[in-house]
C-alpha cells in the first residue's frame, strides 16, 4: 500500500491536540516528506506544499478506549480517503498507518483549525471592536468581510461538487467540518461518515448512529435516506452558520422541533445580517 509509511517517519506533538471527539483525536505533527511515495493520489502540488511546510501535519488516533466498531470505522474512514483521491478543496491525505497501533490518519495540517472556531472568534472580535468593518482599515486577520464568507461558500462548493462527481456523500457538511488553511481557504474535513453511492443507486440508507439532527434533510431526518441532494441542504445549513459567524442553526428549536416543524413547511428566518443579493 503506497499510502502507509512507518511509523519513525511520524514525529507526533502530544502537547499540541488540534481537536478531540467520543472515539479519537487529533494532534498536530511532522513527517518525513522523503517517505511518502509518489504512485500514491499525491499531487505534485501537495507534495512540494508539505516540503514548504516543514512536513506539518495533522494526524488522527482513536482514543485506547475505542471499541472494535469504532476501529473499523476508523479505518473506513482512511479508505475512503483513499479511493476519493486529491482536491485542492478537500482536506487530503497524506499517509497512514494501519498495520500496527495505535493506527494514524495522517492528513494536511490546516492552521486557521474550524470554520465555526475560526468564524466565533472574528465575531467576539468585531463585535468588541464595535465598527464597520466593511468601512475600516482593521487586521483584516481579525475580521470576516461578506466578500469572505461568499468565498467560503464558493469554495466549500467545489469540494462539494469534487464529491459528489466521485460518487460520494459527505453526510456531515458543517462548519465544524471545514477547516481553515494559513491563505484563509476552506476545505472540507472529516470524511468518518462519508460513503460511496454505487452508479446503480442514488440514494444511501443510513443505519442510524451518530448524526447531526440540524444539519440533516427532511428525508434524512424520516427515512435515513442521504444523497447528494441531502449534502445540499446541510449546506444550507452550513451558509447560515457562514452569514451568522457561527450561529446555531434554527435558534430557540428543539431538537425534537425540526422534523415536524419542517414537514409543516417552517424554516429558519434569513439572518438580519444577510443582503437580498445572497
Amino acid at each position: 500500500d503506497l499510502w502507509e509509511v512507518g511509523r519513525h517517519a511520524v514525529d507526533i506533538h502530544y502537547s499540541t491536540k488540534l481537536g478531540s471527539g467520543a472515539f479519537g483525536v487529533v494532534y498536530l505533527g511532522n513527517i518525513d516528506t522523503s517517505s511518502l511515495h509518489y504512485g500514491s493520489n499525491r499531487s505534485a502540488l501537495q507534495m512540494s506544499s508539505l516540503r514548504l511546510n516543514g512536513g506539518e501535519i495533522a494526524v488522527k488516533t482513536l482514543h485506547e478506549s475505542a471499541d472494535k466498531l469504532a476501529e473499523a470505522e476508523f479505518l473506513q474512514e482512511i479508505e475512503s480517503m483513499k479511493r476519493i483521491g486529491y482536491h485542492e478543496k478537500l482536506v487530503n491525505l497524506i499517509a497512514c498507518v494501519t498495520d500496527s497501533v495505535p493506527q494514524l490518519l495522517i492528513v494536511e495540517y490546516c492552521s486557521n483549525g474550524d470554520l465555526l472556531g475560526f468564524m466565533k472568534e472574528r465575531r467576539l472580535h468585531m463585535l468588541e471592536m464595535g465598527m464597520n468593518v466593511e468601512k475600516r482599515n482593521l487586521d483584516k486577520s481579525k475580521i470576516v468581510t461578506q466578500e469572505q464568507q461568499l468565498q467560503f461558500a464558493i469554495q466549500i462548493a467545489y469540494g462539494m461538487e469534487y464529491l459528489s462527481g466521485r460518487g460520494y456523500i459527505h453526510r456531515d457538511i458543517a462548519a465544524r467540518n471545514i477547516m481553515v488553511d494559513d491563505h484563509y481557504s476552506c476545505k472540507i474535513g472529516d470524511f468518518g461518515l462519508c460513503r460511496k453511492v454505487e452508479e446503480e443507486q442514488e440514494l444511501y440508507l443510513s443505519r442510524g448512529g451518530r448524526l447531526p439532527i440540524k444539519w440533516m434533510a427532511p428525508e434524512a431526518l424520516r427515512r435515513y435516506e442521504m444523497s447528494t441532494a441531502s449534502d445540499v441542504w446541510s449546506y444550507g445549513i452550513l451558509l447560515f452558520e457562514i452569514i451568522t459567524l457561527g450561529g446555531s442553526p434554527y435558534p430557540n428549536w428543539e431538537p425534537s422541533e425540526i422534523l415536524p416543524r419542517l414537514e409543516a413547511g417552517e424554516r429558519m428566518a434569513r439572518p438580519d445580517n444577510c443582503p437580498d443579493s445572497v
